[in-house]
């Protein structure tokens, strides 16, 4: 995918997103990282389709041509991109209806097969299996179990890009190290755009953008950002320290 001159105004005079390019390979992770009000979620939003940019735009490409997302409909939208939100929601239906909504021609071993793929172990030990309640009224998931559900919500429809703006593990946490597996593994052979809300995340991309202000200030691997000694690296060094404590 490629992201060209993009800029992106919420009242028409401060820019929430200024003047951002970059391109994501086939198959390759990019991180984006920043203080709270960077322009990281609304960047995700503008590359999900969810937002159209005031200027510029994004392109995503397969083999058969290109797309801008803010121009799919709701079923061209699933079939190129799945998004994990920062809120992720367990809707008050069975778990095979939970996991249908965007597939709806999945079957059981599909679904196995995408829930198996992020570690949702817990699925065994449901009084009954696919068919039991979840959400309001039903059996209640903790955090990160209902994020593995949104992750495999993503897997079972199998897009090439996913875009994964997950905040809801503490740093240095067990949940949040299992959720960062998680992830990694519905990322593993797809175009991946990782919003850190812990550096963690982007530690494991290939590429990492740093945002300040809606301007993308640093970008490079992780080891070549330390190197230099930014604003990644201080980043780093302040998070490892939250991490450690």
């Amino acid at each position: 995918m490629r992201a060209s001159a993009l800029r992106h105004s919420y009242d028409g005079v401060h820019f929430a997103v200024c003047q951002t390019d970059f391109t994501v390979p086939a198959g390759t992770s990019l991180a984006v990282v920043g203080a709270g009000g960077a322009g990281k979620t609304t960047l995700a939003a503008i590359v999900a389709g969810l937002l159209h940019p005031t200027l510029g735009q994004v392109r995503l490409h397969d083999d058969v041509g290109d797309v801008e997302p803010a121009d799919l409909d709701s079923l061209g939208r699933t079939a190129w991109i799945g998004m994990i939100a920062q809120e992720s929601h367990v809707f008050a239906a069975t778990l095979r209806e939970n996991m249908t909504l965007a597939a709806p021609d999945a079957d059981d071993a599909r679904i196995r097969g995408a829930l198996d793929a992020v570690g949702a172990r817990w699925v065994d030990a449901l009084p009954a299996g696919l068919d039991t309640v979840v959400g309001a009224g039903g059996h209640q998931l903790d955090v990160v179990a209902a994020q593995r559900l949104a992750l495999a919500r993503v897997a079972v429809t199998d897009p090439p890009l996913v875009i994964l703006d997950e905040a809801s593990a503490e740093a240095g946490s067990s949940q949040a190290r299992e959720l960062d597996t998680a992830a990694a593994e519905l990322a593993r052979g797809r175009t991946a755009i990782v919003i850190a809300h812990r550096l963690s995340q982007a530690r494991q991309c290939d590429h990492i953008l740093v945002m300040a202000n809606g301007t993308v200030v640093e970008r490079g691997s992780h080891d070549e950002l330390l190197a230099r000694k930014g604003r990644y690296a201080t980043l780093w060094q302040a998070w490892t320290k939250v991490a450690d404590a």
